[in-house]
This record gives structure tokens, C-alpha cells and sequence, in this order.
């Protein structure tokens, strides 16, 4: 068997991506990569053997297709279709791996065109439709009034059911398709779990860990968006600039609102307790981790939240690091379980400070509720033991 994964995205760093081309490979699979590049990546080369093939287009004009997308203007499903069929026809791919909900009817249109019984399987890495409310381009002009959201809730369901199978990244995922009306015998859980061999294939900066000696350091890296929540945060840190004198939030990433924090944090007189450190290398990420007291995942609970889960939940366990986070449904459920962090109702700045200061002064329990993490990740949340359900998908196609 042959797969062809598809993928809207730069595949360098898509952690997820890496990691199921790595196992598939491991097991024995062929893998071909058909990614966009931005840069100036190479057209084709190799990543533990399975072959990267890359569509050069901007980023600006990557977006503006995408999101005409499921319109009546759409030439995002055309364009990549035709990609796909050729991509199909050269490297003889025999199954389909389309990454997220908006790839689903590409796939769809190439297998239309090729005319030949091709397994689609769908990845699907967020509950789409629902992160759409909160994307700026579908709440200003002229996004507002070209997509339908009701439509896209319309497609998903149609589309998850013309799938042959359907990857999601948590249970909660799998149960919300459920009530949708999809069969969920075809729905298996892959999680964004760590991979240990490629999250820590790189030595400890010691600079890093130095730098923050002295220090109380909670730490967060990823995007910087309304909907991760960090305005909560940084509003809580008067209320703990007095108890934790010595407190540091570290912001690792960058985004669309990173001026905002800035400002906001400047107002409440906490700008010196606030390091942002810009976008790091993955390989970057486990230092600032391991220089961390807390570490933070502050998204705001919606029905986007509450039907995913970040990669970095089981990052900063790996390493020990107890977690506060807020209380969407997976990562409320997951820390509960594994006693390996602390848990505040979204948005609610008093209540983060509030767990804050109990960290403080409770470090023999937060030190074991990193040892609890890393025991969890070690026996149940790692990536050797996910991905087995994904080379069952492609053992069972097949047989």
C-alpha cells in the first residue's frame, strides 16, 4: 500500500504529520507527502524515507483560496484537485490521507476524477466549523457575508460520512461525530501525543535554563490569538505580582494579538513580570519547558476547544512539568485523571491566580504532579501507543 497524505500547510514542523509518516514508515508502509511551501524549501526531498513533495504558492495567496473555500467562489477544491490527481498518478499512491476537514472534498474531487476505488481517510484535527467562529476573516468584509458557517456544519456531516475512515485527536472528538449521526466503528483516536524520540532528539540549552534561575517560571508557547486566553492571564498577574514577587510568565510564540498583550500588560503595571521571547525552533522548546515551574495551556472553553488537544499538554509532561490549565473538556479530564496539574474555569483571572499561589506554596504536591505527567505519558499518552490504531487504519485497508 501506498499512502498519499495531503496537507494545506508547510509539512517542516507539522509535529502531527511528522510523527504519523515516521511510525508508517517504521511499520513498513510507503509514504508520499503532497504539502504547500512558502518559502524556499525544496520542491522534493526525504524525511525518514517517505518522499516530501511541495507546492510552491504564497502565503497570501494560500489564504485567499482557502477562504473562498465551501463558498460559492471556491477554487480551492479545483486547484488542489488537480494536484492530487497527478500526485496520485505519478508516485501510484493506492490511499488518500487528507489532513483536516477543508482537504476532505479535494480528495473527494480527484477520486471523482480518476475514476478508481481510492480510500479516503480523513484527519481531523479540530472540530473546523467551530474554529471558524472565531477566525478574524469570517467576522470581517468580506468573509462575513461569503461564509456560511451553518454551511460548513451541513458539509462536515455529509463529508465525514463519505469518508472511508476518519481520524480524530481525542474521545471527545469521536463522541461529538457520534451524535452527528457518523459511524463511529469507522472513527479511530490518534492523539497528539508525544513522540519522544523526535520531541527530545536534541541536547538542553543550558543558557536557557540558567536564565531564569531565581525565577517562579510559568510558561506557555504557541499561538497568540483571542481564543488561547492569555489576556486572562495577564490580567490575574496583579493579583500575584505581591505573593509570587519573583513571578515569570513566559510567552514562547508569536500572533495576530501579541501587540495587545503587550499594551494590556503595560496598563496593569505587570510588563516586568512578562518575557516574550518570540518565535523558537521546536527543537528550542523542551529548554524553555525544563527551565519552567508551571506550564500553562490558558485556552478559552468553546466547542472548538472542548473537541481538541494541543501537543504541548503531553510535552511539558514528558518533562515533568506540571500544567495549569483551563477547563476545556479533554485537558480537564486528562489532568484530573492523571493528578498532573491544576485546573481554572476559563477566563477566570482570580482563579488562575488563585492555583498559582497554591503552586507556590505546595511544592512538594507540584512536584509530584510532574512525576505524575511524566508517569502517564510514559504509560498511556505517548506516541508508540497511539499510533498503533493508525497502522491498524492502513493494515485493515489492506487486507
Amino acid at each position: 500500500m501506498k499512502v498519499g497524505m495531503i496537507l494545506d500547510n508547510e509539512f517542516s514542523g507539522d509535529l502531527r504529520v511528522e510523527n504519523e509518516v515516521y511510525s508508517l514508515k517504521k511499520a513498513g508502509l510507503e509514504v508520499s507527502v503532497l504539502c504547500l511551501t512558502h518559502g524556499s524549501k525544496p520542491i522534493h526531498e526525504t524525511f525518514h524515507g517517505a518522499d516530501i513533495i511541495r507546492i510552491p504558492v504564497s502565503l497570501f495567496r494560500k489564504n485567499k483560496m482557502k477562504g473562498l473555500a465551501n463558498t460559492p467562489f471556491d477554487i480551492w477544491t479545483r486547484w488542489w484537485a488537480r494536484r492530487i490527481v497527478k500526485f496520485v498518478k505519478e508516485h501510484s499512491i493506492t490511499a488518500l490521507h487528507a489532513h483536516d476537514l477543508n482537504m476532505l472534498p479535494t480528495a473527494f474531487l480527484a477520486r471523482k476524477k480518476l475514476k478508481q476505488p481510492l480510500p479516503v481517510i480523513g484527519d481531523l484535527h479540530e472540530n473546523y466549523p467551530a474554529a471558524l467562529k472565531h477566525y478574524s476573516f469570517t467576522q470581517t468584509f468580506p468573509g462575513k457575508y461569503i461564509v456560511s458557517i451553518p454551511k460548513w456544519e451541513q458539509s462536515e456531516v455529509q463529508w465525514v460520512k463519505e469518508a472511508d475512515h476518519i481520524i480524530t485527536v481525542i474521545e471527545e472528538a469521536t463522541e461529538r461525530y457520534g451524535r452527528l449521526g457518523a459511524d463511529t466503528n469507522k472513527i479511530s483516536v490518534i492523539g497528539n501525543y508525544v513522540n519522544e524520540d523526535l520531541f527530545l532528539d536534541t541536547q538542553f540549552d543550558q543558557e536557557v535554563i540558567k536564565r531564569y534561575a531565581g525565577k517562579f517560571v510559568v510558561s506557555y508557547a504557541g499561538g497568540f490569538d483571542i481564543h488561547r486566553g492569555l489576556e486572562g492571564i495577564i490580567r490575574g498577574l496583579p493579583l500575584l505580582k505581591d505573593s509570587v514577587p519573583n513571578l515569570l510568565l513566559v510567552l514562547i510564540g508569536q500572533g495576530r494579538n501579541q501587540e495587545d498583550l503587550k499594551q494590556l500588560a503595560q496598563k496593569l503595571g505587570v510588563g516586568n513580570h512578562i518575557e516574550f521571547t518570540g518565535w523558537q525552533k521546536p527543537q528550542s522548546l523542551p529548554s524553555y519547558f525544563k527551565a519552567s515551574n508551571l506550564c500553562l495551556i490558558p485556552h478559552l472553553k468553546t466547542e472548538h476547544t472542548d473537541n481538541t488537544i494541543p501537543h504541548k499538554l503531553f510535552q511539558y509532561m514528558l518533562l515533568e512539568k506540571p500544567v495549569i490549565s483551563s477547563n476545556c473538556k479533554p485537558l480537564e479530564r486528562i489532568l484530573l485523571e492523571t493528578k498532573a496539574g491544576l485546573v481554572y474555569p476559563s477566563d477566570d483571572s482570580a482563579a488562575f491566580a488563585e492555583q498559582v499561589n497554591y503552586a507556590v506554596k505546595h511544592p512538594d504536591e507540584l512536584n509530584q504532579m510532574g512525576r505524575n505527567g511524566k508517569e502517564a505519558v510514559i504509560s498511556k499518552y505517548n506516541w508508540d501507543h497511539t499510533a498503533q490504531n493508525l497502522i491498524s487504519i492502513y493494515k485493515n485497508l489492506g487486507s
